[in-house]
C-alpha cells in the first residue's frame, strides 16, 4: 500500500519532533535573576534502630503496672523520639497500643488494667522514619481478695458471678452471644432476693422470651428505678457504691445504656476509688470502670443502680 506522500511526511516530521520534546523535559529550570538555585537535599537512609534490651515488669500492683527497658544500643538513621507501647490480652488475639504523649523516657505505668487476667506486653524504638522489631514480656495482673463484708444475699449474688462470668450457656434462660450482659446481670439480681414478674422475667423453658427489661440494659435501667429496687448513683458518687451493684455504661452520651455490668472489686486508697466490674460481654471478672470509660470509650458515661437490699 502507498501512503499519500503527505501522511508520509506527518509521520517523518512527528518522529523527528519526538526526540526534541524528550530532551527539553529534561533540561533543567534555570532560576530567576537574582535567585540561588536550592541544592536538591540528599535524602535521609531508612535505617531502623535497634531493639530495646531487659524489657521486665518492674511493678505490677492493683490498678497499676510498669514496664522497664533500656534504650537501643543502634539508633539506626535518626534520633529515637518515642517508644510504642502494645499490649493483648491472653483470652484475645488483637493487640492494642497504648496511648501516650511522645517520650524518651525507658519506663511507662500503665494504670487501671483489669485485674486477674493475663497480658502480654511490647515495646519498640521509634524515630521520625523507622521503628524498630518489637521485644515482649509477659505478666499477669494481680487477683484481688474476695469481699468480707456481704450480707448473705450479696455473697450469694457474688459466688454466681464469680462462677459464671465466663459460662458461654444457661440452660434456663440462655446466652445472648454479644449481648448477654443484662441477661446475665438480671440472673445475678435473682440471688439478691428480686422476684421475676409480668415486667421483668427471663426466659423459661415453656418458650415464653425474656422481657424487654430482662434483656436490655436501657430497659433494665427505667425498670429498677421505676420499680424503687435500685437508687441511680453517678460516678462522682463512687463513695456510696457497694459490690454487687449494677454498673452501666452510656458508651455515646445519648442517654442511653449500651452495656451492664454487676460491681466485683472497689478499691479504696488515698489516690481515689477504683471501682472493678464483671460482665458477660466482654467477660470478665475485674473489668475496670476508669478503663472503660477514658481509654475504651473516652468520655463515656458510668452509673450505678444501687440496690435496695
Amino acid at each position: 500500500m502507498r501512503f499519500p506522500f503527505a501522511i508520509l511526511a506527518g509521520l517523518s516530521v512527528i518522529a523527528l519532533a519526538a526526540p526534541a520534546i524528550a530532551v527539553a523535559e529534561t533540561l533543567p529550570v534555570p532560576a530567576p535573576p537574582g535567585v540561588t538555585a536550592m541544592p536538591t537535599p540528599t535524602p535521609i537512609p531508612v535505617i531502623k534502630p535497634g531493639k530495646v534490651t531487659n524489657l521486665a515488669v518492674t511493678e505490677n500492683e492493683l490498678g497499676s503496672l510498669t514496664l522497664s527497658w533500656q534504650a537501643p544500643t543502634d539508633n539506626g538513621s535518626l534520633p529515637i523520639d518515642d517508644y510504642r507501647i502494645g499490649y493483648k490480652f491472653d483470652q484475645y488475639q488483637s493487640w492494642l497500643v497504648w496511648k501516650h504523649l511522645p517520650s524518651t523516657a525507658t519506663s511507662i505505668t500503665i494504670p487501671d488494667l483489669p485485674l486477674g487476667l493475663g497480658f502480654s506486653f511490647s515495646v519498640r524504638a521509634v524515630t521520625a522514619n523507622a521503628s524498630s522489631l518489637a521485644v515482649q514480656v509477659h505478666a499477669t495482673t494481680p487477683t484481688p481478695v474476695s469481699p468480707a463484708s456481704l450480707n448473705s444475699r450479696a455473697r450469694a449474688q457474688y459466688t454466681f458471678v464469680a462462677s459464671t462470668w465466663n459460662a458461654t450457656s444457661s440452660k434456663r434462660y440462655g446466652f445472648l452471644n454479644g449481648t448477654d450482659c443484662a441477661n446475665w446481670a438480671s440472673q445475678s439480681l435473682l440471688l439478691r432476693g428480686y422476684r421475676q414478674n409480668s415486667t421483668w422475667h427471663g426466659s423459661n423453658r415453656g418458650g415464653v422470651p425474656a422481657s424487654k427489661a430482662w434483656i436490655s440494659s436501657t430497659a433494665l435501667h427505667n425498670y429498677m428505678l421505676a420499680s424503687g429496687r435500685a437508687t441511680i448513683l453517678t460516678d462522682a458518687q463512687r463513695d456510696l457504691v457497694s459490690v454487687g451493684d449494677i454498673v452501666q455504661f452510656d458508651w455515646w452520651n445519648k442517654g442511653a445504656q449500651e452495656h451492664t455490668g454487676v460491681v466485683t472489686y472497689i478499691d479504696r486508697s488515698a489516690t481515689g476509688i477504683k471501682i472493678y466490674y464483671a460482665s458477660h460481654t466482654a467477660a470478665g471478672m475485674w473489668w475496670s470502670v476508669n478503663r472503660s470509660v477514658n481509654n475504651v470509650y473516652p468520655g463515656a458515661i458510668a452509673t450505678y443502680l444501687h440496690l435496695s437490699n
